[in-house]
């Protein structure tokens, strides 16, 4: 009888916990911000078809501001997603991928590589580690990525946003309830205009950043080049079109260096392409490193067509549903871009 009566107190306090759980992690959904641009937009990600996506973007803002994945399926039929972070140092790339590959198995896996030159905590890692689903990838970013005050934060969200109860309406709950469906970003984060002065003198001075940083920026990036060996995925480093350049001597290190991991990576400078990809400095420049919607427009129609043509990617077979829903978005695309 004692043995009855403590088992069922055992399982009264495991309900109990088990329950608790469950509300605290329902109001944190309900208080987490929803992320739909600027990166980690990983709810929306999340809701695309399983191993239906053929390239994966990766990097800071350079990729999420640069790439519209709609318009390069408008030019080449390859699906794809930008899972970047804003500033996002590769440490936290690394536990991305892994996630990501437990959903999608992409054909290539493109990083933009000024990410080489981040300090190791950077500015954005509580937004881009937190809107991670809750896995053993995200357990992995907070341990070995996240700076250690933020590390309960990330571990008891709660407590990172407990404030915004206040704000909280329907559309926080229904996030919670019901996930984000889809959408025709993809993760890309349009910005609009050209700043005053822009476009009209690049600037080669470089970027600073300490041997120890860069080291480690570089282990890093070989346990992602090993996790693209592992999945089959093509690694594809690029530093996209820019006013905002590190010196000539800086990026043959980077290529060096890079292909010193691995000898099959295809490294690629475009920072000085403009012309060649039918960008202009002064119309498709937002600030000095990242192009406008215009600019992204151009750039990501010329990534489609250099992947497929230059890299040899295949579009994989997607059901007719999925083909329309891409079809949908480029579609879209055109209409918001005038076309």
């Amino acid at each position: 009888m004692k043995r009855l009566r403590k088992g069922k107190k055992c399982f009264f306090v495991l309900l109990f916990l088990l329950l608790t759980a469950v509300l605290v992690n329902f109001v944190s959904d309900v208080l987490r911000p929803a992320q739909v641009t600027y990166g980690s937009t990983w709810s929306a990600f999340r809701a695309e078809p399983k191993d239906s996506l053929d390239v994966i973007y990766l990097g800071s803002s350079f990729a999420y501001c640069d790439i519209n994945p709609s318009l390069v399926y408008d030019a080449s039929g390859l699906t794809g997603y930008v899972m970047a972070g804003g500033e996002q140092p590769l440490s936290i790339t690394y536990w991305y991928l892994k996630e990501i590959f437990r959903t999608q198995s992409p054909s290539a896996v493109v990083l933009e590589g000024t990410s080489l030159y981040f300090k190791r905590y950077q500015n954005y890692t509580q937004q881009n580690v937190s809107q991670m689903p809750f896995s053993a990838n995200k357990l992995g970013a907070i341990f070995t990525a996240a700076e250690p005050e933020l590390r309960t934060g990330l571990l008891f969200d709660l407590s990172l946003y407990h404030g915004r109860w206040q704000e909280v309406g329907r559309s926080d709950l229904k996030k919670a309830v019901i996930p984000i469906r889809k959408d025709h970003y993809k993760g890309y984060t349009p910005v609009e205009g050209v700043l005053e002065g822009v476009g009209q003198t690049p600037s080669e001075q470089g970027r600073v950043v300490s041997e120890e940083d860069y080291a480690a920026s570089l282990e890093w990036l070989d346990k992602i080049l090993d996790l693209c060996r592992e999945h089959g995925a093509q690694p594809i480093v690029t530093f996209n079109p820019s006013y905002t350049r590190c010196t000539k001597e800086q990026y043959g290190r980077n290529a060096a260096d890079i292909l010193a991991l691995d000898s099959g990576v295809l490294v690629y400078n475009w920072t000085d392409s403009f012309e060649e990809m039918g960008l202009i400095p002064t119309e498709h420049l937002y600030d000095g490193g990242h192009l406008n919607r215009e600019g992204a427009t151009v750039f990501s129609a010329w990534l489609g067509r250099f992947l497929t043509d230059e890299v040899g990617l295949v579009p994989r077979a997607q059901t007719a549903e999925n083909a329309a829903a891409w079809e949908e978005s480029a579609a879209w695309w055109r209409e918001q871009n005038g076309n």
